[in-house]
């Protein structure tokens, strides 16, 4: 088994499906080449080393091909494979001749802009994530724009992605964390089959909800009673005879996404 390579594809693109397409592959091929012996690499078709060569550019292919051992894993002048940092325009535009790539469910469309960093494209909502009082959104379809925003991301993300756009000042508050008017929220779809186990609060506190009368709300959830499908949702804002507290059924909800990142709005 090639054990190098195999760790080299762990740590660079996660999945296997993903690594198959940067090489040209599929993910069948993949898995085969991945079962041959070391020496493998000495009769390799020409193709194929220089592809590997080319996407695996931060190892040393004598490394990969169990050559050398862990101290030359990286080629000179690599010490270790860390993901650089882009400043590029975090809700900026990229062609479509870049490389692109779905994750192992077909959803979320990649673009490889350096080594280790990569830009997701997510599809932004027509209707904006309301942070404000539950009225006003009886007739709220929830669709898809055919607008998108890129965001920054350092490994292959699956699920289903969506981003909303923040209206309204019920969740913003003097502290380090706060959602201010036009900030972009980049979400993760929860399936309803997880809807009956408790939400991982503690790691993701602040969600988004797709209701079937009063539109798309975006809250920090405080509490999930699971057996009766109650939660409850609080605004950072420190105005409650503004914003109050209030309870949710999740029997009025079509969908739920939890907030993995926040953009600032530029």
């Amino acid at each position: 088994m090639l054990k190098n390579l195999k760790q080299a594809i762990k740590e660079k693109f996660v999945f296997d499906a993903l690594a198959a397409t940067a090489l040209g592959m599929d993910k069948g091929n993949l898995s085969s080449m991945l079962k041959e012996e070391p020496n493998y690499f000495d009769r390799m078709r020409k193709g194929r080393y220089e592809k590997i060569n080319a996407v695996f550019s931060e190892y040393n292919m004598d490394w990969l091909a169990e050559k050398v051992g862990d101290e030359h894993k990286y080629r000179e002048g690599v010490t270790q494979y860390t993901p650089s940092k882009s400043n590029g325009n975090t809700l900026g535009y990229l062609p479509d001749d870049e490389m692109q790539i779905f994750d192992e469910e077909g959803n979320t469309k990649f673009y490889e802009i350096s080594p280790g960093v990569y830009r997701m494209k997510v599809p932004l909502m027509a209707e904006t994530a309301k942070a404000g009082s539950l009225t006003g959104y009886a007739d709220a379809e929830f669709i898809e724009d055919q607008e998108y925003i890129f965001t920054t991301v350092y490994k292959y993300h699956k699920g289903n992605y969506r981003a909303f756009k923040v209206i309204g000042d019920s969740m913003d508050v003097d502290r380090r964390v706060t959602f201010v008017h036009g900030d972009i929220l980049i979400a993760r779809e929860i399936k309803k089959d997880f809807w009956k186990s408790r939400f991982h609060t503690h790691k993701y506190p602040f969600y988004v909800f797709v209701t079937k009368s009063d539109g798309i709300i975006f809250k920090e959830l405080t509490a999930h009673d699971v057996d009766t499908g109650i939660v409850k949702l609080h605004s950072l804002n420190e105005d409650k005879d503004t914003y109050p507290d209030f309870e949710l059924s999740l029997d009025d909800v079509e969908y739920i996404f939890n907030v993995v990142k926040r953009e600032v709005e530029i």
